[in-house]
């Protein structure tokens, strides 16, 4: 293993020192305020969040953001569990996190802003609100809460603030067209659109004192028809700058956007072209964001002097420690984030405080201190070698006990490679990769290619068995279920099923919608591919291989709307996967029976063939316990647990936390 210093000169720019604001920072890694529900209107701040801050920067982050702490709170369009700063009272428990995340070398700021004027469902509507009748004096108050909640932070010891200028939040949509309407001071051009965000600065400035840093979250363009392009950006900036902005974080679009922003599609370090663009107008240091997690390509964003720093949200949940790790040059050691989207549906769509798929223990125990070791060492078997028995083996081994993990099949990973295999998923089998390769530097005993069973688990005298045997296709009672070219939806992807042209899939939740854009594209070359054999002239322009190839594919659901089990954050690009692949989704129906010509599905009493050579059902999937439920009646451990396996990404979130929170309790 190289030294520290040798290592990190593999990524040297990452961890040049800069200056911003008058703030010396150690690196250029900027981990930037999240929406992580770990505060509440009695503490302001949670000993939770404090843990959490003070995790990354133990982790190597150089510069922390701390919030969004709402300065304006509006009844159902924020959350309870928001970072609350409005009195002093709060400031005691701020200043503690400032310690918390100096004590290990990082800067902290702190994120101020009014976090929604409306509930963010609202803003994808046709009809959407407005700030036309919005009071004029509530806008002058909010500006004042915002310039009073900095005036607290600074109290609390944050050498610096920053405005949160993204995201459907108040400073966003008073510089969008889209939604800012008005005709007085606050709208109608943008320099009074402007506006708000000016007198926001200059309302800290004078609070605090011309050379206070403040900071800036910036759209680097809305991608909203009719908002604001990159160009306006940048003159948005440029009068942000003189009205004393230092340093700016710059994101793509906002909430309202029909183009995906975190979801696995994104390509990586795809919107750092608007923090270049913003660099080259302004004369104070710019941060890139939005899936810049890959080592090389933060490095070579910084090289080109597109960013001066780089923006790690996401992935500082999924690895707290990735600073380190990169510095060490320990980059098989990295939990990469796979974009799933679980911690933004947790915290935006279900309120609770945020979780990571891929690092369970975020959110459950203190990820500043070391991993608790068991009271007593067990001999523990883990049957299942999915993702949950991998997490499962893991954790134990991590608390000290004896592991064996046992595997019926010759390769690990169950279900999470058939999810990792359509377009724009890969990034989920980093996850099991990690897994994989951390379970083998854990010591762990993995027995591929043997099924466990009485004889030889009662050779083994374990003290604690954990069962992770997976789930079971859901076979729907339906007439014509049982012919031939009937299959489970899943064996599609795994690549061992003779799949005709003409495709029905029945249920079209998360599986059955994930494998309809599969297939329909199955053949399909990447745009990549598309744009290099173009450049070369390696095929005719008309070459039917720049075409869409793959199986007419028809999506049937009882719902009104496919992809009823996908999390919020990540449905709508489903659904607009389907429509780019040419999938047909028929909605709202019941499915009467299969036959040779198809499936007959109704609605309403009409009764509508839809035919099919191949016939593949995503009805769920249903835990397989016999195993369990046979260990547990022959008593062949002292303990004997179950844990569930996941379906999918969309539920993975549970099932790794769940096998965690397991290990935790032997």
């Amino acid at each position: 293993m190289f030294n520290q210093g040798a290592t990190a000169m593999l990524t040297p720019k990452l961890f040049e020192p800069i200056t911003i604001g008058g703030i010396r920072i150690k690196n250029r890694l900027n981990m930037p305020p999240m929406h992580t529900n770990l505060g509440n209107e009695h503490d302001g701040i949670t000993d939770e969040g404090i843990d959490f801050y003070a995790a990354r920067a133990k982790g190597g982050f150089g510069l922390i953001g701390v919030g969004i702490i709402d300065a304006w709170y509006v009844e159902g369009a924020g959350s309870p569990l928001e970072f609350f700063l409005e009195n002093d009272r709060h400031i005691a428990n701020y200043a503690r996190c400032v310690e918390a995340v100096k004590k290990f070398g990082a800067v902290p700021y702190a994120q101020v802003g009014v976090r929604r004027l409306f509930p963010v469902q609202t803003m994808h509507q046709k009809n959407h609100p407005t700030l036309a009748d919005f009071p004029a004096e509530k806008i002058d108050e909010m500006v004042q809460a915002v310039v009073d909640t900095a005036v607290r932070a600074a109290k609390a010891g944050f050498p610096a603030v920053d405005i949160l200028g993204i995201g459907g939040s108040a400073h966003s949509i008073f510089l969008s067209q889209v939604f800012n309407d008005r005709t007085d001071k606050w709208g109608g051009s943008p320099e009074n659109r402007l506006r708000f965000a000016i007198e926001t600065v200059q309302g800290i400035k004078r609070a605090l004192g011309r050379d206070f840093p403040v900071f800036y979250r910036l759209h680097g363009s809305e991608f909203l028809k009719g908002g604001y392009s990159v160009e306006r950006a940048v003159e948005n900036a440029r009068a942000l700058v003189q009205a004393g902005v230092c340093y700016f974080n710059v994101s793509g679009g906002g909430h309202a956007t029909s183009v995906p922003q975190l979801t696995p599609n994104v390509p990586h370090a795809a919107y750092a072209f608007l923090a270049a663009e913003v660099k080259r107008a302004v004369d104070v240091p710019v941060a890139a964001s939005n899936r810049n997690n890959r080592p090389v390509e933060a490095e070579a964003i910084l090289r080109q002097g597109w960013a001066d720093m780089i923006s790690l949200g996401r992935q500082s949940l999924a690895d707290a420690e990735w600073p380190n790790k990169v510095a060490r040059g320990e980059y098989e050691e990295l939990r990469l984030c796979i974009a799933c989207n679980e911690c933004l549906d947790i915290t935006v769509i279900h309120n609770q405080p945020v979780h990571c798929l891929v690092n369970p223990r975020q959110g459950v125990v203190s990820e500043v201190e070391e991993m608790s070791p068991a009271a007593k060492r067990k001999k523990v078997i883990v049957i299942g070698g999915g993702v949950t028995g991998l997490q499962a083996a893991l954790s134990c081994a991590e608390r000290g006990h004896q592991v064996t993990l046992f595997e019926k099949k010759p390769w690990l990973g169950g279900m999470w490679h058939h999810a990792s295999y359509p377009w724009g998923r890969e990034e989920l089998f980093m996850f099991l990769e990690w897994l994989v390769h951390s379970v083998r530097r854990a010591g762990i005993d993995i027995r591929l290619g043997v099924e466990a069973n009485e004889t030889n688990l009662r050779a083994e005298r374990p003290d604690a068995i954990i069962v992770s045997t997976g789930s079971d296709p859901v076979i729907p009672d339906i007439p014509g279920v049982d012919r031939p070219n009937v299959v489970p939806a899943i064996r599609a992807l795994a690549g061992n099923t003779e799949i005709g042209k003409k495709v029905v899939i029945i249920g079209g939740g998360g599986i059955g919608a994930e494998i309809a854009a599969h297939l329909a594209r199955r053949w399909t070359l990447r745009p990549e591919v598309v744009e290099f054999l173009k450049e070369y002239d390696a095929l005719d322009p008309a070459s039917p291989h720049y075409e869409k190839r793959g199986h007419e594919v028809t999506l049937v659901t009882r719902q009104n709307r496919p992809g009823g089990t996908i999390g919020g954050g990540t449905r709508w690009v489903v659904v607009k996967e389907l429509e780019h692949a040419g999938v047909r989704t028929v909605n709202g129906v019941v499915t009467r029976c299969i036959t040779d010509e198809g499936v007959v599905v109704s609605r309403r009493g009409e009764d509508q063939l839809l035919e099919a050579d191949t016939v593949l059902l995503a009805a769920g999937l249903r835990p397989n316990l016999q195993l369990y439920e046979s260990l547990k009646e022959k008593n062949l451990a002292p303990e004997i647990y179950p844990v569930g396996d996941p379906q999918l990404a969309s539920h993975a979130i549970h099932t790794v936390k769940e096998a965690f929170k397991l290990a935790l309790r032997i």
